[in-house]
């Protein structure tokens, strides 16, 4: 009996102590269990909806640039030979260029030993670059140098199309977005990143534009020589040593201006022996004439 009642008093104290301590044990669990609420709006994810996935920049690029069109060339010349009438071929070459609708780049007259050389950087519309050829090499049959190159460019028109359309699609994402924005942080993140996306494309677009001009127009580059009388070789090598020893004197001056305080302590040290030399004979004259 005494047993029995030991039994019971211990499971009752059991009880009564475990009781409130699972009852706190289940709050905390229900606590620990409940949702935590998150930012309906964070700019960090609001920006990377917003930015297109490699995968996605990869199809774009795939898709649109699977199947092209036309190709797209990048056509260029170098042309040089002598004439007689320098002022003959510039000025068919400038009809020429006026008849093409083209336009000049650069017009320059150099002269080397043997020759007065002209130098005329033509862009003429791509599809009448063989005409223009045509109409300034008339006549010609003798050529320093010609050489032609056409340029395949379609790989890289492509991408840089893409790439300027995906920007802007960006752009727009950007600014649909800052519609809704709702906080400032929010504002002024979304603004930062429109700025450095316009930053990109506008460079993209001077790179497009660049491309499309130099597909639109082929350039040309002219070069035609009036040779120069040829004089006596004699007085020709007189001169060429003439300029040679000019050269040196002028490197013989800078270098002498470049060591000018080795120089300068030179003459001090001449000047110094000098001096002493006069004194040692005058004592010398002194002695002997003490001495006799």
């Amino acid at each position: 009996m005494k047993r029995l009642i030991s039994i019971s008093i211990m499971w009752l104290a059991v009880a009564g102590c475990s009781g409130p301590k699972s009852e706190y044990e289940s709050m905390a669990y229900a606590v620990d269990a409940m949702p935590v609420k998150q930012e309906e709006h964070k700019t960090s994810e609001l920006i990377a909806v917003v930015k297109p996935s490699p995968q996605e920049g990869e199809q774009t690029e795939a898709s649109e640039g699977g199947i092209v069109a036309d190709k797209k060339f990048i056509k260029t010349g170098n042309i040089e030979f002598d004439t007689d009438d320098p002022d003959a071929t510039r000025k068919t070459i400038m009809a020429s260029v006026e008849a093409n609708r083209a336009y000049v780049s650069k017009d320059a007259e150099e002269r080397v030993i043997d020759a007065v050389s002209y130098i005329i950087i033509v862009h003429v519309p791509a599809n009448r670059f063989d005409a223009f050829l045509t109409s300034v090499t008339k006549g010609v049959t003798n050529f320093r140098q010609k050489s032609i190159s056409n340029e395949d460019v379609t790989a890289q028109y492509v991408d840089a199309e893409s790439r300027l359309k995906t920007k802007k699609e960006i752009e727009n994402r950007y600014r649909a977005l800052l519609v809704k924005a709702n906080t400032v942080k929010d504002i002024l993140e979304i603004e930062r990143e429109l700025g450095e996306i316009r930053t990109d494309i506008e460079a993209a677009e001077a790179q497009f534009r660049q491309l499309n001009g130099d597909i639109k127009y082929s350039t040309l580059r002219i070069v035609f020589f009036k040779p120069i009388g040829k004089s006596n070789p004699y007085f020709r090598e007189l001169v060429n040593a003439f300029q040679e020893g000019v050269g040196n004197l002028r490197a013989f001056t800078i270098v002498l201006v470049a060591v000018w305080p080795f120089v300068l302590l030179a003459i001090g040290m001449v000047i110094a022996l000098s001096y002493w030399r006069k004194n040692r004979k005058r004592a010398r004259k002194q002695e002997a004439a003490e001495l006799s």
